[in-house]
């Protein structure tokens, strides 16, 4: 879009009775963004869906946005571009989904948002070890296969996706419930440096410069990170928790679901559980199982001889096998004493055989003496 005509689109994107699907309606329905801006209140209530009262708010505020969008343009950051839904780079898996974002702001790469092989990763910003594990491998595993993965640059969750598929050389896209030059969490600024300098990253947000990270912002951000995805993945939440609301969307523009099953008491796996009991989402085991699903790898001899070489490291020595087998079964970090009774080794023993498959990077220690396996 020209600047001319962004500078009327922007500034109708910020009048008052104006949201997303008005704009694209109005700007399909007068053919350019300046002949709505100079219609008159009864021209603009004929437009469908408008009406007299809304065209009268439009025209009112109308002087105010244009003065608005004109400071808002000249203090563009530097790398900073808008793209409108009227674009021919504007990104095709948003178009057809149930009120798609009027324009982006974008800070990256742009071409990552065009690539057709695009997984959502969401989840609680409470992240558990559990999580962090399966999040961790599970981004690996995309980035391997030249995934994109999406998500909303919060803490918890979204976070450990973008880290892992970035340090596994892979390409993220994060989607702000803010404005643009708002990162949010604070503590994520210098990770967005990072993503933006490396080539393989992309910051997006609908929302006008200087937008806070409102409460009301996010459900209508993860619209944007469903709908750039060609399926969501769950890996944490509460049952009424922001990614069950993604999950809910997801499902409503036609993509795939699939939730991590977890343990029944596990606060974080009350929402997967519940995804997967009402047969809303799929179940995965690990990364190549998802991949498998969407026909993007043939999973199935993968997965198994992946889960065979985890599972019998063939450096391990009879009482590290069995050590190993514990934490397995086990599915979460148990501590010392637990291990030590269940696997009848003394205490020394098994803290020596433990760190030394800590040092080999097949199991972790964690805070009090708890051990787990590396996922």
């Amino acid at each position: 879009m020209q600047l001319d005509e962004l500078r009327f689109y922007y500034a109708l994107y910020l009048s008052k009775g104006i949201g997303a699907g008005r704009l694209i309606t109005l700007r399909t329905y007068f053919g350019s963004s300046e002949r709505i801006f100079n219609a008159s209140s009864a021209q603009l209530a004929s437009a469908p869906g408008i009406g007299k009262i809304i065209a009268q708010e439009i025209h009112a505020s109308k002087e105010l946005s244009l003065k608005t969008a004109d400071e808002h343009l000249t203090a563009l950051p530097e790398g900073v571009s808008i793209i409108t839904f009227f674009d021919t780079d504007y990104p095709e898996s948003l178009r057809n989904i149930f009120n798609p974002p009027a324009l982006l702001f974008i800070h990256g790469e742009p071409a990552l948002l065009r690539l057709e092989k695009n997984i959502a990763v969401i989840g609680s910003r409470r992240i558990t070890d559990y999580g962090k594990r399966v999040t961790s491998d599970l981004c690996k595993t995309f980035a391997e296969h030249g995934v994109t993965v999406t998500s909303g640059f919060a803490l918890g969750v979204d976070t450990a996706a973008h880290r892992a598929v970035y340090e596994s050389g892979g390409t993220t896209i994060a989607v702000l419930g803010s404005g643009i030059d708002v990162i949010y969490p604070p503590s994520n600024k210098s990770f967005a440096k990072e993503l933006i300098a490396s080539g393989r990253g992309l910051i997006a947000s609908e929302l006008p410069l200087g937008a806070k990270p409102d409460a009301k912002n996010f459900p209508w951000r993860n619209r944007i990170v469903s709908g750039l995805s060609s399926a969501s993945v769950i890996i944490e939440s509460d049952e009424k928790g922001g990614s069950m609301i993604t999950a809910s969307i997801a499902l409503d523009q036609n993509r795939e679901v699939f939730a991590l099953p977890g343990d029944v008491d596990r606060p974080m796996s009350r929402g997967p559980n519940q995804l997967l009991s009402d047969n809303r989402a799929k179940a995965f085991r690990n990364g190549l199982d998802v991949l498998s699903a969407l026909e993007w790898v043939n999973g199935s001899s993968e997965s198994g001889k992946r889960k065979s070489q985890r599972k019998q490291p063939h450096f391990l020595t009879n009482d590290d096998k069995q050590l190993y087998n514990i934490l397995e079964v086990a599915g979460e970090p148990i501590h010392i004493d637990t291990i030590v009774e269940r696997s009848g080794l003394d205490v020394q023993t098994s803290l020596v055989r433990l760190l030394e498959m800590e040092f080999q990077d097949v199991v972790r220690q964690l805070p009090g003496k708890f051990f787990s396996t590396i996922f």
